[in-house]
């Protein structure tokens, strides 16, 4: 029996569909795959909160030089490790690191900084500071945290 060129037409076309096919299941797995690998940002993964600090005060309070900068961070988002904070000027070459925490588990840590001035944001009353936190598990964020200007110890100039 001899093939007709309507037989090769539709082999052609099974074949043509049968790709599309495949193609369409391997990007949708693709993207699935790319979304579900995204990490959380460390600003919703971690919970960073001031306890006390040490600095000096001037111009009349607006101004504070933090010299340690006490931290409290917590696991909010699950397990956490190899936790990083920079954007600080500290004293040494290293960063602050804590290398594991459980969900809901806290640590407090002091960074001693060369020097980090921040003025009185007087709409609110706290004085700012800015870093960046990051872990393995979270996507390293940009965060501010407010001190209470009563939660600094140091001299007034």
């Amino acid at each position: 029996m001899k093939k007709t060129g309507r037989s090769k037409t539709k082999r052609n076309i099974l074949i043509t569909v049968a790709v599309a096919i495949a193609i369409t299941i391997i990007v949708a797995s693709a993207l699935r795959n790319q979304n579900s690998s995204q990490k959380p940002p460390a600003s919703e993964y971690l919970k960073v909160e001031h306890t006390r600090s040490l600095g000096e005060f001037f111009n009349n309070g607006k101004t504070v030089n933090i010299k340690e900068l006490g931290l409290r961070i917590t696991a909010v988002g699950g397990d956490a490790t190899n936790i990083l904070i920079t954007g600080l000027r500290t004293q040494g070459e290293e960063y602050p690191y804590i290398d594991f925490l459980r969900k809901g588990e806290s640590k407090e840590i002091t960074v001693q900084l060369s020097s980090y001035v921040t003025s009185l944001n007087e709409t609110i009353g706290l004085f700012p500071v800015d870093f960046t936190i990051g872990c393995s598990e979270a996507s390293a964020s940009d965060i501010t945290i407010y001190l209470k200007p009563d939660d600094i110890e140091g001299p007034h100039y």
